[in-house]
């Protein structure tokens, strides 16, 4: 990051690592006033939109934002991301230039008042699809969700049944989360997004359960999904 109206950029400017299939986009950034933060969202020509989430590196408070991105190229070759975005209702402007350094993605804040949410945690399982209002499920070849949670931030991956492949990003609040999503079509190549509010609940056998009430491309839906071994 070059610049923002958000924050003073420090000596360790957030960084930024974008990831593309398609015109399918998601990453994650570091660094200044974040300690750990992930988007995802679409490309369409030389625009990106994404929606993100990130923890605070001094307080852990979770922000939840959208952004809008015109891609530029400078005259060194680089490429450069003039952005609008929304953070906590208020408007803001960034630019962010390419870097050819891959920097420390690791660092977080230790003990962090974020670091250790209540109800239970999603971080490390796999869900496979049971149900779903949006389409029918394949028995032999369900969708199967992978999820990673640290300082409040969850993100995750999934594929299979009707899907070519789809990332994530949500924070919880208990035994709720909720997630921004985006993936791929396997008939059509076409790519989708939606938001989701999921309750996480037991089984009889001890198992996670997600109860999903979703909207897909502005059309709401239900699905379930069950926790199975990794």
């Amino acid at each position: 990051m070059a610049s923002s109206t958000a924050s003073v950029v420090g000596d360790s400017p957030t960084r930024f690592r974008y990831r593309q299939h398609n015109a399918m986009i998601w990453g994650e950034y570091v660094g200044d006033t974040v300690a750990i933060g992930r988007f995802v969202g679409q490309r369409e020509g030389n625009q990106i939109s994404v929606e993100f989430v990130h923890a605070h590196a001094s307080t852990g408070e979770i922000t939840i934002g959208s952004a809008r991105s015109q891609i530029e190229i400078d005259a060194f070759g680089r490429f450069r991301l003039i952005e609008d975005f929304c953070k906590d209702d208020v408007d803001h402007f960034s630019v962010c230039v390419q870097s050819d350094s891959a920097g420390d993605w690791t660092a977080r804040i230790p003990g962090g008042p974020a670091a250790a949410m209540p109800g239970p945690s999603v971080d490390g399982l796999v869900f496979v699809l049971e149900s779903s209002t949006a389409s029918a499920v394949d028995p032999d070849a369900p969708s199967r969700f992978r999820f990673r949670e640290e300082c409040g931030v969850i993100w995750g991956e999934y594929e299979g049944d009707t899907v070519t492949g789809g990332h994530s990003v949500g924070t919880r609040d208990g035994d709720v989360f909720r997630e921004t999503f985006v993936h791929e079509l396997q008939a059509t190549g076409a790519i989708c997004g939606g938001d989701s509010t999921s309750r996480i609940g037991t089984r009889g056998d001890g198992r996670l359960e997600l109860v999903e009430d979703f909207v897909l491309d502005g059309v709401p839906g239900r699905s379930v999904c069950v926790e199975i071994a990794g």
